[in-house]
């Protein structure tokens, strides 16, 4: 039961040292979890980005949605169902990077629980399968509470626009002051495209025969959405980043611990069954001791010689 204690409590201080605490326990950079699952992060962050891109074919979306939306009521208001739809698209745009995301951590983990279950496990290889096998379950386990976690929090983004942010209004005034101005510049003199100061130059010729109140509603639906969709995005790098840490320290701190001593101790068939010595360690373990013995009887004959005793043969 104490080799048992020590090799799970090993387990669990070594985990805490590289996935909670960050600290540089392995020389190998791929075991520096922290500083791994934060390059995840940023490069997920980053593919989010570029879906806050422009199309090639500007406002022909948000056209084709306003079109749809559009029933007995005054022209001149934007209307919030219209909004929530282009919402939704945008949201289901990205789900297959959260599922990437996920995939991409729960891999890694994998590979970092496998190396460190080696060291503590040496002296006792019989017990390594139970072990990692615990290990996966629970990691399995944690990252499907935080696969659905992330679909939920993806879902809730579907169900309303709301933020607190003010950098939203402030991004909204920017994009339907200065921005409203060049575009409406650019249609008015027939220009085949304008530049944006963040996306640069857009093609618009598409756009010069469209009427006025169709092409405006489109271009402030599309501005809106501009500002609110950066304010999403950081919303769910932020949340998915908690919901990780969060993930992580419950698994190491409260669910390793129960899934190994299960899998061992009811699972496995016993404890005494895990700690039985191979049988290619018990024979050399034989070789040894026959060595030993062969080796204090022969300091005992080199002491007689030196101590002057006459030697009696068996």
């Amino acid at each position: 039961m104490a080799v048992f204690m020590q090799i799970v409590g090993s387990l669990k201080e070594t985990f805490q040292k590289i996935l909670i605490r960050g600290e540089l326990e392995y020389d190998d950079n791929e075991m520096h979890c922290n500083a791994r699952l934060g390059e995840m992060l940023d490069e997920f962050s980053k593919e989010l980005d570029k879906s806050n891109k422009f199309s090639e074919n500007f406002l022909i979306e948000e056209m084709e949605i306003l079109k749809e939306a559009n029933g007995i009521r005054l022209p001149n208001f934007l209307p919030n169902h219209a909004f929530l739809c282009l919402l939704k698209r945008k949201v289901k745009s990205v789900s297959n990077l959260r599922i990437g995301f996920v995939n991409k951590v729960w891999g890694y983990l994998e590979v970092v629980s496998g190396r460190v279950l080696i060291d503590p496990c040496g002296n006792y290889p019989q017990m390594l399968p139970s072990i990692k096998k615990a290990s996966q379950n629970v990691i399995l386990r944690m990252m499907e509470k935080f696969m659905e976690k992330v679909i939920e929090m993806m879902e809730m983004e579907k169900v309303t626009d709301y933020t607190c942010d003010p950098d939203y209004i402030a991004s909204c005034n920017k994009l339907m002051g200065k921005s409203r101005d060049d575009f409406l510049e650019a249609i008015t003199s027939n220009w085949s495209a304008f530049s944006m100061e963040v996306y640069g130059t857009i093609d618009i010729e598409h756009l010069l025969g469209v009427p006025a109140n169709k092409r405006d509603q489109a271009f402030d639906l599309k501005m809106r959405m501009t500002a609110y969709w950066k304010i999403v995005l950081r919303r769910m790098v932020d949340w998915i980043a908690l919901e990780l840490r969060f993930v992580i320290q419950k698994m190491v701190n409260d669910e390793l611990e129960m899934e190994i001593v299960n899998e061992v101790m009811v699972r496995g068939g016993g404890m005494e069954k895990m700690l039985d010595e191979p049988t290619s360690v018990a024979l050399k373990r034989e070789r040894l001791q026959k060595s030993i013995g062969l080796l204090q009887e022969s300091k005992q004959i080199i002491q007689q010689v030196m101590d002057g005793i006459p030697l009696i043969a068996d």
